[in-house]
């Protein structure tokens, strides 16, 4: 929430987490006294410190009751979350602008997913004369949420008033979620488009013998002279080391240095026609994989050419579900390990073009800040 109160938008920010407290020289404050700043209410303890802290700072705070369903990652079960909507709309420093709930598997497991929405759906009938009072009260549209991103595909009916989808917002999800009894909520997953593309360089590449190791511990061992490149990559950036031996990227065949356009793939042909995979062999590195590229044209594989470390094309072996998969991971927490210091480039989508007059490109720099006028979604 406080690196989104410095970027160039105007959405509500809602924190899921237990909040309790914040100082008027918190960027958090720039975003409640614009009344940008939403807060989930998990007990009437936060719930009351949150109302000090609005009478503190003369302010008034929206706020969302989170009920526990069965997920037991904050919340509180029915009897205190309908102790807190009442707190929420008789208070006179909150406002009551959502009821909320967080299903735990929604993904794999129908028959509970369904049960805890029947848990929450029969507690918003118990509340619903006090959602009413604070209709009475000016509080205005009070939202219902329960979905993410697997919730969202599942059904219809877990839509609620609003989304919270997670990965689903960067193009991902819905691999293999729900091919044996949900076909029709599998096929709109492959509608969606991945907008995580990222690249790097060859930095170095060198000739080594027959039988000449790579890499830590040796787990690497050439079977015939071959041709070693270098690119800096590694887990501390973000890329798993459970890929060693195992990882694939992609040789673009473009110059790492040429101009960039801002037209999502406008420089380069279809992404999984063009260049040429190479296998990551050795260890991965902190900031270092090394790739056999003995078998790729010397013109894709030398210094200062361009390397896909992960890349948009659903059918590519640098795909980040299975990436995801190869290291024994999720596709969320692959993206949310990717490493702040990195350069993030956004642009516009091809179907909303960019405002006329406003930056298309901005760039997210190394500490959180925002280069630019605006940040444009797309791939």
């Amino acid at each position: 929430a406080r690196i989104l109160a410095e970027a160039p938008i105007n959405t509500p920010v809602l924190i899921l987490m237990p909040t309790y407290s914040f100082d008027r020289n918190d960027p958090l404050y720039r975003l409640a006294v614009r009344g940008r700043l939403h807060f989930a209410l998990h007990s009437l303890a936060q719930a009351e410190e949150l109302h000090a802290l609005a009478n503190k700072l003369g302010m008034t705070l929206p706020v969302h009751v989170q009920l526990d369903v069965g997920m037991s990652r904050g919340g509180c079960l029915p009897e205190e979350a309908t102790a807190l909507v009442r707190f929420a709309v008789n208070a006179a420093r909150l406002r009551l602008a959502g009821v909320m709930t967080h299903l735990s598997s929604p993904a794999s497991d129908e028959v509970f997913t369904k049960e805890q929405a029947r848990i929450f759906r029969h507690w918003i009938d118990g509340v619903k004369p006090l959602l009413a009072e604070s209709a009475k009260k000016g509080h205005g549209p009070c939202v219902v949420h329960i979905a993410n991103t697997a919730a969202t595909l599942r059904s219809h009916n877990l839509h609620g008033t609003m989304l919270r989808v997670g990965q689903g917002m960067y193009g991902y999800g819905g691999e293999n979620w729900f091919e044996n009894d949900q076909p029709e909520f599998a096929a709109a997953a492959e509608k969606f488009e991945p907008a995580v593309r990222w690249l790097s360089r060859i930095v170095h590449v060198q000739e080594i013998p027959a039988g000449w190791p790579v890499g830590y511990e040796r787990t690497w061992v050439s079977q015939r002279p071959s041709r070693i490149a270098i690119v800096p990559v590694g887990y501390a950036d973000g890329y798993p080391r459970a890929l060693s031996n195992r990882g694939v990227v992609r040789l673009t065949g473009l110059e790492w240095d040429r101009p960039r356009t801002i037209g999502p793939l406008e420089d380069r042909p279809n992404p999984g026609v063009a260049g040429k995979f190479a296998r990551v062999v050795g260890r991965v590195s902190m900031d270092q994989i090394t790739l056999d590229v003995t078998d790729c044209p010397q013109e894709l594989s030398r210094v200062g050419m361009e390397v896909e470390v992960v890349g948009t094309d659903k059918d590519g072996p640098n795909h980040l579900p299975l990436i995801a998969t190869l290291s024994n991971s999720i596709t969320h927490e692959l993206l949310c390990r990717i490493s702040p210091h990195l350069e993030r480039v956004y642009v516009a989508s091809n179907d909303r073009p960019v405002e006329e007059g406003i930056e298309p490109l901005a760039k997210v720099v190394p500490g959180g800040g925002v280069a630019g006028r605006r940040i444009a979604t797309g791939a």
